[in-house]
């Protein structure tokens, strides 16, 4: 199941919140719980059963790093969810590699078992939100959950299943037990999930026509205008489809009476490359920061330490996208430019011209997107030629292999002018000035809900679309 689909939106969630609201808070729990498992059997039944081990395997865990541990206890259960994922991730890419090596020495029904095995959704997420709760358990930052099925529920919270954020356990410990609703809270949810949906269906799916169009091409099929133009509608594309679900599941939560933290704070304002990441997936790289670049820092490497950690953590950060050589730059080429902004360069930045700082991190996040959206290496670098060539370097399909290019309808120029404007700090601006006026809120309210139903009705009539960070 998945948020912009007609049965989520007409069906499940408006059930779900009847029941949700008119239940006891004790009860609300087992709603969620219920509700999720629905959720994630709905769309993928089969590996359902790996959330629930995992989920069986870390509630003891967590229970025995209460009661005076044994040492071997969190390293094992560590060992358990980053060992998951990993097999996860390289199985899925490379399992059929293997099949192919191997597949004769294995029973043939293990071999067929493992050529239908996928990559369970949510996994991403939902390991490193047990790795977190293991820490923070160890560290004495949080009390084990003593019940398994409000661990259940925290883990299990369909919201935050598709693309997260990643949730820490001690930001919602007090109130999972008993979730309360607030009509401010409720209302708030309901504006911020048609505001998420608005921006994934209108804006990034949108530009996802010609984004997708162009990087399906050969290189060099249409010109190097066509190329810019995908390449910043990626940028667009990717921050407003992943955002906008973040701000799906950020009002799901506060419809449920739950506080998710913010994920995006607008990262192309950014002025530097290491300014980007304390706007861009603030739940994945502030994750990283406490759970592998600090203790790193604590054993640094004299002379090129810090440099030498923040690179481990950004070629981590890509492989958690994907255990694939683009990833892995993708990740490095951030932490090299972060490690010389630590060196020397934030020393002069701060004495330049702030929209050249702007500029800076812009150039290097765009050309890293390439990177990141290139279904391999040698497409990017042909790519990255390509944008730097003339038109005479070119050879032109026919429409026929080429369409929808060369043209560009007025609803992806749209989309891409509004979401270019809503890069700069408008939003919190018109929310700040919506806040002092009440006509104001309702002229924002109605707005918001015209853009809702333009927006399902859109999704009724197109394509659907996953999130982009769901494949992670």
């Amino acid at each position: 199941m998945n948020f912009v689909t007609a049965i989520f939106l007409f069906l499940f969630l408006p059930f779900f919140l009847i029941l949700y609201f008119f239940a006891q808070p004790r009860w609300r729990p087992v709603v969620g719980i219920l509700a999720s498992l629905l959720f994630y059997a709905w769309g993928d039944a089969v590996n359902l059963i790996w959330i629930l081990i995992l989920i069986l395997f870390n509630y003891w865990f967590g229970q025995r790093l209460d009661s005076k541990p044994a040492k071997w206890i969190l390293p094992f259960g560590l060992l358990v969810n980053i060992g998951v994922l990993v097999a996860f991730k390289v199985f899925v890419i490379y399992g059929d590699n293997f099949l192919l090596r191997y597949g004769d020495l294995l029973p043939m029904r293990a071999s067929n078992w493992l050529d239908t095995l996928t990559f369970p959704l949510g996994l991403s997420y939902i390991s490193f939100q047990l790795i977190s709760y293991l820490l923070d358990v160890r560290k004495g930052a949080v009390k084990a959950e003593g019940s398994l099925g409000v661990f259940a529920f925290y883990i299990l919270l369909f919201p935050k299943l598709l693309v997260g954020p990643i949730v820490r356990y001690r930001t919602l410990a007090e109130s999972l037990p008993a979730p309360m609703l607030d009509t401010r809270q409720i209302s708030g949810g309901m504006r911020r999930f048609m505001a998420g949906f608005a921006k994934k269906i209108l804006i990034a799916d949108t530009l996802s026509k010609v984004v997708d169009a162009t990087f399906g091409l050969p290189v060099g099929s249409t010109t190097p205008l066509f190329g810019w133009l995908a390449l910043t509608g990626y940028a667009l594309q990717i921050y407003y489809d992943f955002s906008g679900y973040t701000d799906m599941a950020i009002g799901l939560a506060s419809m449920m009476g739950l506080r998710f933290a913010e994920n995006f704070n607008n990262p192309y304002m950014a002025e530097s490359v290491g300014d980007f990441w304390r706007r861009w997936h603030i739940s994945l790289s502030s994750w990283f920061r406490d759970y592998v670049f600090y203790p790193l820092e604590r054993r640094r490497i004299p002379i090129i330490g810090q440099s030498f950690n923040i690179l481990v953590v950004f070629l981590l950060t890509g492989l958690w996208h994907g255990i694939a050589i683009e990833f892995a730059l993708w990740g490095l080429i951030h932490g090299f430019f972060i490690a010389i902004e630590n060196l020397f360069l934030n020393r002069w930045l701060q004495n330049t011209f702030r929209p050249l700082r702007r500029l800076y991190a812009l150039t290097v996040v765009l050309f890293t997107w390439l990177i990141f959206r290139a279904p391999n290496l040698e497409y990017a670098g042909s790519f990255l030629k390509f944008l730097f060539s003339g038109i005479a370097e070119t050879i032109p399909l026919s429409f026929l292999a080429t369409s929808p290019l060369p043209f560009i309808e007025p609803s992806f120029l749209i989309a891409f002018a509004v979401g270019i404007l809503f890069c700069l700090p408008l939003g919190d601006y018109l929310h700040l000035r919506a806040e002092r006026s009440s006509f104001l809120r309702l002229a924002t309210d109605l707005l918001l809900f015209v853009l809702f139903v333009i927006s399902v009705g859109a999704m009724v009539n197109g394509q659907f679309l996953p999130g982009i960070y769901e494949r992670f």
